[in-house]
């Protein structure tokens, strides 16, 4: 008897232990409570590699940095057509346009006549920067192993002044950094290349100083010098007093407002760029390209670019308030509720690294993020087509649980590139021309939009997206190089596979064949996507594509910085799916991609003309219609620039995308960011209904558990009781 009730003695404490575990464990990838605070959950998908406003090119990077650093204009929130309004600035401030002789011209001056422009920046007072100890006197580590800046101490701020922007833009001509703007500002701010040579040799002669004080090369290669951009001249961005800043342009270009909402002409504050090049805060492996400091509705609380980056509520942020005007569309879906409520509304904002789409996903059904795309896997068990109009409607189970559907083109438009500069697919002779034109012919692109996007996708006619003055997608206007209009459809559609293989004979390639080998033609498909979801069926399908010309492609991968490296060389043949987000709702945001003296390689890697394409025809249109307002006269132009564009092929025009984002029902005022990426500000949750739905959406199932611990138990005992026989 005693050694049963030692038995039973155990077995209620081992009983014990496991009904605490299950009670305490859950699949609640976020720390005890946080799922209850003022917190809004999402996730990135690729690797960040800067949140500098010089060097943040990507639309990931975007949508956290541009909630931390401010530009001088914003996007009016729910506003469609997009709409300006002032951000740090009291005023959208106008041109002044002189002539030779310094006479001021009205606003309707012609190009021709304008030689100098002026953009006065009146700044608004009170302003002030985020918390940092890059603002305080004698700040050191507060911790024997800092991490982070508020691991120095203490902490201040002071208010934003015009030296602050001179400071921003001085940098993006520090030829160190090869800020990708360079080569399309210099073309109308004055004086940029003057700029650069001076912040080199200031650069120059800061390292000289530091050699002759004792420190090594290798000091100087592990902390770089930094000059004081604030004392470098600079006659396109020049100060007038601490709140008024003038822009001056060498030529009319009313897109200029358009570079003031970019964060590329974001306020930096210089005690910044010098606290990042102190010993102690290098040794801490801290850098403004990681820890920015602005004065954005957020600020850094942790920065781990390949596992997690949170933001916290900005305690000096000004006053800014919610929109009160909006669509109906916008006040049925609840986006009006909060019409002029102080903004931010959240606390924190927590972005975690979710490499693929189905975990994701599935931490969304979960209740653990708060918003989702749909991966192309599960796009069917999502939405359903609605019978009444044909459009795409929440399935009902998604429906049950109060999710919304948004769906919407924005201004973005996707595609396959060649490097004009590579031997086989480059140049502008006849027979590379027909090259191009037949391999991108053979890519029907609808088949690939219905295979891979679900069908959420407009075929591109060229680079301009909907929405955007210019796009034209009708009987009368579209790609006729590579389409013919398919009246029953009444949309184009791809000509015949024959064309593409005459088309192929034209390039000296009949029937695929090189002549110089007299086996296929291979194309290298050039990527860092190896691994990620789908790719393997989408380079199969540009396989099978361009096999039907009896082309062979084969893929060269690398990783991400390595593809990057050779894109800046031009070592590569044919990229897949690139893309250009806008950055500003107009087509010379499209069509300068094409300019000859932005290409990646002419410009030292800081052009956007990635498959350095280059055609003095081309070059002459776009210099005429880049400074003209939208008209008649300059929709002829783009169409002229679309016309050569579709001859010369420099990339095979893919699709502009339709999104269709999921938000949960505790999620209020999210519209998904196409242009302007400092919606976080807007953004509201119901902490309450998030765990409530989490509880019943998350409920464990414990009973085979209990069942198979009720059974070990039963056998243990009839164990211990034969042992007593």
């Amino acid at each position: 008897m005693q050694a049963i009730a030692k038995n039973i003695f155990v077995l209620a404490i081992l009983w014990a232990l496991l009904l605490l575990g299950m009670r305490a464990c859950d699949n609640d990838p976020w720390p005890g409570g946080m799922a209850e605070s003022n917190t809004f959950f999402t996730s990135f998908s690729a690797q960040i590699k800067s949140l500098d406003p010089a060097t943040a090119n990507y639309v990931h990077e975007s949508a956290v940095m541009d909630n931390i650093m401010d530009a001088p204009l914003c996007y009016d929130y729910l506003s469609r057509p997009y709409r300006l309004l002032p951000a740090l600035l009291e005023e959208i401030p106008e041109a002044q346009y002189f002539d030779s002789a310094g006479k001021a011209l009205p606003l309707d001056a012609s190009a021709d006549e304008i030689s100098r422009v002026e953009y006065l920046l009146k700044i608004k007072p009170g302003i002030r920067f985020q918390p940092h100890p890059c603002f305080a006197e004698n700040a050191q580590p507060l911790v024997g192993e800092p991490l982070r800046p508020m691991d120095f101490g203490p902490m201040g701020t002071r208010e934003l002044t015009a030296w602050d922007f001179k400071t921003g833009f001085v940098r993006l001509c520090d030829p160190r950094l090869a800020s990708s703007v360079f080569s399309t500002f210099k073309g109308f701010v004055a004086g940029m290349e003057e700029t650069s040579e001076a912040v080199a040799k200031a650069v120059e002669a800061a390292d000289e100083r530091r050699l002759e004080a004792g420190e090594s090369r290798a000091d100087l290669e592990a902390r770089p010098s930094v000059p004081d951009y604030r004392s470098i001249p600079c006659a396109g961005c020049e100060v007038l007093d601490d709140q008024t800043l003038r822009f001056t342009l060498t030529r009319k270009y009313p897109q200029f407002r358009y570079w003031l909402a970019m964060h590329y002409l974001a306020p930096v504050p210089q005690e910044a760029l010098e606290f990042y090049h102190r010993p102690d805060a290098v040794a801490a492996g801290l850098s403004f390209e990681r820890w920015p400091v602005g004065t954005g509705a957020f600020m850094l609380e942790e920065c781990e670019p390949n596992s997690r980056i949170v933001l916290v509520r900005n305690p000096n942020y000004r006053e800014v308030y919610y929109p009160s005007e909006g669509s109906a569309e916008d006040r049925a879906a609840g986006r009006l509720e909060d019409a002029g409520r102080r903004l931010p509304f959240l606390d924190r904002v927590v972005f975690n690294y979710e490499r693929e789409s189905i975990p994701n996903w599935l931490k969304f059904q979960q209740g653990y993020y708060d918003c989702s795309g749909i991966p192309n896997d599960m796009f069917d068990n999502a939405v359903a087509m609605n019978p009444g109009n044909g459009e795409l409607a929440l399935s009902g189970a998604m429906a049950a649980r109060g999710m919304r559907l948004i769906r919407q083109v924005p201004p973005i438009s996707y595609y396959f590139a060649f490097n004009m500069m590579d031997p086989v697919v480059g140049g502008l002779s006849p027979e590379r021309r027909a090259l191009r034109q037949a391999l991108s012919m053979v890519l029907d692109i609808d088949e690939y939009v219905t295979i891979f996007k679900n069908g959420n996708g407009v075929p591109a006619q060229g680079i301009i997206p909907p929405g955007v003055f210019g796009y034209e997608n009708d009987r009368e206007h579209y790609n006729r190089v590579l389409n013919v209009w398919d009246e029953k459809a009444a949309a184009p559609c791809r000509r015949s596979l024959e064309d593409a293989r005459q088309l192929m004979a034209q390039a000296g390639y009949p029937g695929g064949i090189d002549p110089k080998t007299g086996e296929a033609l291979v194309i290298h498909l050039d990527h860092a996507a190896a691994g990620l979801p789908d790719f393997k069926n989408r380079f199969q399908w540009l396989a099978r594509r361009f096999a039907l010309l009896g082309v062979v492609l084969e893929e060269r991968s690398s990783d991400l910085n390595r593809n990057r490296e050779r894109i800046d060389k031009g070592d590569w043949q044919f990229l897949f799916e690139r893309g250009w987000v806008a950055d500003y709702p107009d087509p010379e945001n499209f069509l300068f991609l094409f300019v000859g003296e932005n290409g990646r390689v002419k410009s030292s890697g800081r052009g956007f003309n990635y498959t350095n394409y280059e055609n003095p025809e081309f070059d002459a249109v776009f210099r005429k219609l880049e400074t003209m307002p939208e008209c008649e006269e300059r929709l002829a132009l783009i169409r002229q620039a679309e016309d050569i564009l579709s001859a010369d092929a420099p990339k095979c025009w893919g699709y502009h995308p339709v999104n269709v984002t999921l938000v949960h029902r505790w999620l209020h005022n999210y519209l998904p960011p196409t242009i302007a990426y400092d919606n976080l500000k807007y953004l509201r949750v119901d902490g309450a209904e998030r765990v409530k739905a989490q509880r019943e959406w998350n409920r464990p199932r414990r009973w085979p558990v209990l069942l198979a611990a009720a059974l070990c138990s039963l056998a243990w005992l009839v164990v211990a009781a034969r042992k007593m026989k």
